[in-house]
């Protein structure tokens, strides 16, 4: 009896090992029981660019058609010549933007007395100043323009003993902006140049059957017709 009772301890005991085990290494009759783990994507983090132009600071260069201006008798005709100058741009709206140009081209002059029969030569120089808008007409690499502008016309004569002339003025016109990059294009354009001159203003007062009636009127004309062309690098920020 006690060999007997020994031997079933002795079974007992080597169950309980091992449903021990087995249960600390869990296993099925296909094998080993396998733990699947889900690893996370890093999250993507959106870019945002820019939609178009705010500011554009472009140095120009070109040659401008300066013409002549007819006088009474006479004609004063100034040469054509090279200019420089520069361009400042901000958008204001969706393809609209404000613009300040100034461009400058230093030139001879000459005054031609029909009358006397003679010709005296003068050095000067031609600076415009003007406050315009441009209105692009399509949005990519190539983005062709419009242009119109108010401003003044200085006619700076550098020969001593000569008195300037400044006069009010309007250009239109338009061009190319040619884009390499985000920042980086070319801009070509072309103007009509309008300097004009008041050669007189009233004040007209009245009363009649309707009342009191008041009117002010100017005249103007245009002094001479000139142009340009320029070309520039363009500096988007």
């Amino acid at each position: 009896m006690k060999l007997i009772f020994a031997k079933a301890s002795g079974v007992i005991l080597a169950l309980a090992l091992s449903f021990n085990i087995s249960a600390q290494n869990p296993t099925s009759s296909r094998g080993t029981v396998q733990q699947t783990y889900k690893v996370e994507e890093p999250v993507k983090k959106k870019t945002t660019t820019s939609t178009g132009p705010r500011i554009e600071l472009t140095p120009i260069s070109g040659y401008s058609l300066n013409g002549h201006v007819n006088l009474y008798r006479a004609k004063f005709k100034m040469d054509n010549a090279a200019h420089f100058g520069g361009i400042l741009s901000v958008e204001v709206a969706p393809g609209m933007l404000g613009e300040f140009s100034y461009t400058r081209s230093k030139t001879k002059a000459r005054y031609e007395d029909f009358a006397a029969g003679n010709t005296t030569n003068y050095d000067m120089a031609i600076d415009y100043f003007q406050l315009g808008a441009v209105k692009e007409l399509k949005k990519g690499k190539v983005v062709p323009f419009g242009m119109g502008s108010l401003g003044i016309t200085w006619f700076n004569m550098t020969t001593h003993g000569v008195s300037d002339h400044v006069s009010f003025s309007a250009a239109l016109g338009g061009g190319l902006k040619l884009f390499f990059s985000d920042r980086i294009g070319i801009r070509l354009q072309g103007r009509l140049l309008l300097p004009m001159y008041f050669s007189g203003g009233g004040l007209f007062l009245g009363i009649g059957s309707g009342g009191p009636s008041t009117g002010v009127g100017v005249s103007t004309g245009v002094l001479t017709v000139q142009g340009d062309f320029s070309g520039g690098l363009i500096f988007r920020f």
